[in-house]
């Protein structure tokens, strides 16, 4: 059985975005990573991780289910997705939710539609298929 690599990345975003917050702590110190949360004033690593994983997820789920689901359902399950991960983040330990992560997952989904909207282009102009 071959699994897509939307699936595996979609498995991928659900557990680095799930995984209580006692767990990620003990991984950092494990691997002598900083524990300490960033500043405020400091780039927003967090907001561009989440924009990043998203925009990943999306471009493959395209790839993948675009012509199985169509283009318009695709992206609403990849926002469906992003709201279902930050919703369970405020029952996770350790973890929360937050309109701000969902506004950057927003931005990801675009940005995987663009990035995919851009591939396509390209090799229709290559290829003309």
């Amino acid at each position: 059985m071959l699994v897509h690599r939307s699936v595996i990345c979609i498995a991928a975003v659900a557990l680095m975005l799930l995984t209580p917050g006692p767990l990620i702590e003990w991984l950092k110190t494990l691997l002598s990573l900083p524990v300490m949360p960033p500043s405020e004033t400091e780039f927003p690593t967090d907001k561009l991780v989440h924009c990043l994983l998203f925009a990943g997820c999306t471009f493959f789920c395209l790839q993948d289910w675009r012509e199985k689901f169509g283009l318009f359902m695709v992206l609403l399950m990849m926002l469906a997705f992003a709201a279902l991960t930050e919703l369970l983040q405020i029952v996770i330990p350790g973890r929360s939710g937050d309109w701000s992560d969902f506004a950057a997952d927003a931005l990801g989904i675009a940005g995987g539609f663009w990035w995919y909207v851009r591939i396509k282009k390209a090799r229709f102009a290559k290829t003309g298929l």
